[in-house]
């Protein structure tokens, strides 16, 4: 069990005030508690015979204790072992009406796009973020929910890289998030670079190469899924076409998994022009269609291949089709009319890989 305790330092000596157990329980921080209980510990300790009513500094230290405190009052405590430091900088502070209607518009397309931000839910896409490296640019947490010690310990990590920590109640993450239950953390990173360029720059210098290209792939749920796919098998990156779901669309985000931290993405709005440069740099574009097909039993993968899935209604754009070395099939054996675009990629990426 840690504790949070306050060393006020005084005009002539010191005390330590301690959070007990029940504060900071199911929330390694206290979740913002040092802010709010602030002034109640300065009145206690001016209250103190013999301290001195100016308070010249204020620290905030983690330590472990192996017991409970009884008291649900602040109580005083003079033999302690630190753990771990935290910069009061990076203490949670009370997630505010206006900072949560700021966070709330990275709801919007058309807001993350102008700010370069986007929202992730959830300790899994958060602990996939730091590792990824990305800038953490806010952090926000519920307050009192109990933690796994795994959680637990990405909190920790969390709070000393972000930017800005917040505690919030269920129902203020509720409303950053759009699913049903409460993800316990939403947390604001940079959108991810596009690298359109240097997947094409690189592709002339590679023996061999897979990249998977999205052809009006609207669905980000689809989206989010072939990209945990390709992440799987080891692809070498993903295009996203015309029309395709935007990248730090909320649904695609979780339906990655963490994939989009892992590989690289790109958008285009070109993606005739840019299959055209694969080309050129030695791929051979294998496109998805139930038409006029090689069946993927007897279909061999080209070294350098560019896969290209289609819509989920229309199949890829006939212009694609043109330009396509090779169209291929998934065999159907029972009475379903065809496969979604996630299934369908990732059974062709399970044919190329395996």
């Amino acid at each position: 069990m840690g504790a949070l305790l306050e060393s006020h330092e005084c005009g002539h000596g010191g005390v330590d005030a301690v959070f007990p157990s029940d504060v900071v329980a199911g929330s390694q921080y206290a979740a913002g508690a040092v802010a709010s209980y602030r002034n109640r510990f300065l009145a206690k300790l001016r209250s103190i015979a013999g301290f001195d009513s100016r308070v010249e500094a204020i620290h905030v230290q983690v330590y472990d204790f192996p017991f409970h405190f009884p008291s649900s009052q602040p109580s005083l405590f003079d033999g302690h072992a630190p753990a771990s430091w935290l910069d009061e900088t990076t203490m949670a502070n009370p997630l505010s009406k206006a900072k949560l209607s700021s966070l709330r518009k990275l709801q919007s397309k058309k807001y993350r796009e102008t700010e370069g931000k986007f929202l992730i839910e959830g300790w899994h896409l958060l602990d996939e973020a730091i590792k990824a490296d990305m800038a953490l640019r806010a952090v926000v947490f519920e307050d009192g929910r109990a933690l796994s010690d795994s959680d637990a310990s990405i909190r920790e990590a969390a709070v000393r890289r972000a930017t800005e920590v917040y505690v919030a109640q269920e129902s203020q993450v509720k409303a950053l998030s759009d699913t049903r239950t409460s993800p316990g953390v939403v947390s604001v990173i940079d959108r991810l670079p596009d690298r359109l360029e240097s997947i094409i720059g690189g592709a002339g210098a590679a023996d061999r190469g897979f990249v998977v290209a999205l052809d009006g792939v609207s669905d980000p749920g689809n989206c989010g899924s072939i990209v945990r796919a390709c992440d799987w098998f080891g692809v070498d990156a993903v295009l996203f076409g015309e029309a395709c779901s935007e990248i730090e669309n909320g649904k695609l985000v979780r339906a990655t998994m963490g994939g989009l931290f892992h590989l690289p993405l790109a958008r285009t709005n070109r993606l005739t022009a840019d299959l055209g440069r694969l080309k050129e740099n030695g791929y051979r574009i294998v496109a998805s269609s139930l038409g006029d097909s090689v069946s993927l039993d007897a279909f061999q993968w080209p070294e350098k291949t560019v896969l290209v899935i289609g819509n989920e209604a229309r199949g890829v754009s006939e212009e694609i089709l043109e330009q396509s070395d090779s169209r291929v099939r998934i065999p159907g054996y029972g009475e379903g009319e065809s496969l979604n675009a996630a299934m369908a990629a990732s059974v062709m990426l399970g044919h190329w890989r395996i």
